[in-house]
């Protein structure tokens, strides 16, 4: 599964440069088409090249890739994530050993 999952690490790549590629083509043919710029030809273009349907599949292509990726790719066994838990009474800190010195002080005086 990890040879596979190493293998569609390329093709999520260009799909993930694709879909920012075709929001930039989007976001352009925004800009000109509300500026006026070429009359029209760049909402043209935009319906001739199938833009709307290919922005739409290329982002559900690249999150079912990547989702195959997680996957596929083995995790940490729990053996060896060490706990970051340390018990209370192990290392004491300074306000604690503080308080017992003013404790031991006033009991003597």
């Amino acid at each position: 599964m990890k040879k596979i999952a190493n293998s569609l690490l390329p093709l999520a790549a260009l799909v993930l440069i694709g879909t920012c590629l075709v929001t930039v083509f989007d976001l352009l043919v925004v800009l000109l088409t509300s500026v006026g710029i070429a009359n029209e030809a760049p909402s043209s273009y935009y319906q001739i090249l199938d833009i709307p349907i290919i922005s739409v599949t290329l982002p559900i292509v690249g999150m079912i890739l990547f989702a195959a990726i997680l996957l596929g790719l083995p995790g940490k066994p729990a053996d060896a994530v060490e706990s970051t838990y340390t018990k209370r009474g192990m290392y004491r800190s300074m306000n604690e050993e503080a308080k017992k010195d003013k404790r031991r002080l006033k009991a003597t005086a």
